[in-house]
């Protein structure tokens, strides 16, 4: 079982209830950790971990919440991969719903992998995922810069946040973390990309 950070406890907190103060987010973390801790939380610890955390949280007159930049709310990722197989998943993280599609051109000659489809995953573990790939941290564009470009796996990725929308795409050229990505939305659809 992976050690669940501190501030990944805080995020899930405040993704499901919104703006809390420092106080009841530390009652809050408390309880969700206390099998994990010998003693508890501090608001003066969490405190600090707010602060720390910039980044991703926003402390106004006393109330912290996720940075507007980070407030998960819809992701769109399509991948098409060589001999015709393609993949999009749209989340709508307000909802906490996703749908999977995969469809595939004549040409695939290949068994349709949905057939070795599993149960789907948590969808807060998904979230966490998300914060923890730091998607916003993704180039605008991903390319070779020599050679040829032979396979032709291509990827696009929105991530819209109630401040900001980013955007990624490659070309058999990807990001540091991306089989990380991968393993993180076969998790959440029970499928897998392959």
């Amino acid at each position: 079982m992976r050690t669940v950070k501190v501030y990944e406890s805080i995020l899930a907190i405040l993704e499901e209830k919104g703006s809390l103060p420092i106080s009841r987010i530390c009652a809050e973390v408390n309880q969700m950790l206390e099998m994990n801790r010998d003693r508890p939380l501090l608001p003066s610890q969490i405190k600090s971990i707010v602060t720390r955390k910039s980044d991703l949280f926003v402390n106004h007159e006393g109330n912290v919440s996720i940075q507007p930049d980070k407030q998960l709310l819809h992701l769109d990722f399509i991948l098409d991969r060589e001999g015709g197989i393609s993949y999009r998943v749209d989340v709508n993280f307000s909802s906490k719903r996703f749908t999977f599609f995969e469809w595939r051109s004549k040409r695939a000659n290949v068994p349709s992998p949905s057939a070795r489809s599993r149960k789907a995953g948590t969808f807060s573990v998904f979230v966490q995922a998300v914060f923890s790939l730091k998607l916003w941290d993704w180039l605008p564009s991903y390319v070779k810069e020599e050679g040829i470009i032979l396979g032709e796996n291509s990827w696009r990725l929105k991530l819209v946040t109630a401040g900001k929308t980013y955007e990624s795409e490659g070309t058999d050229c990807y990001p540091p973390n991306w089989l990380q990505f991968c393993r993180a939305i076969e998790r959440l659809t029970g499928c897998i990309l392959s």
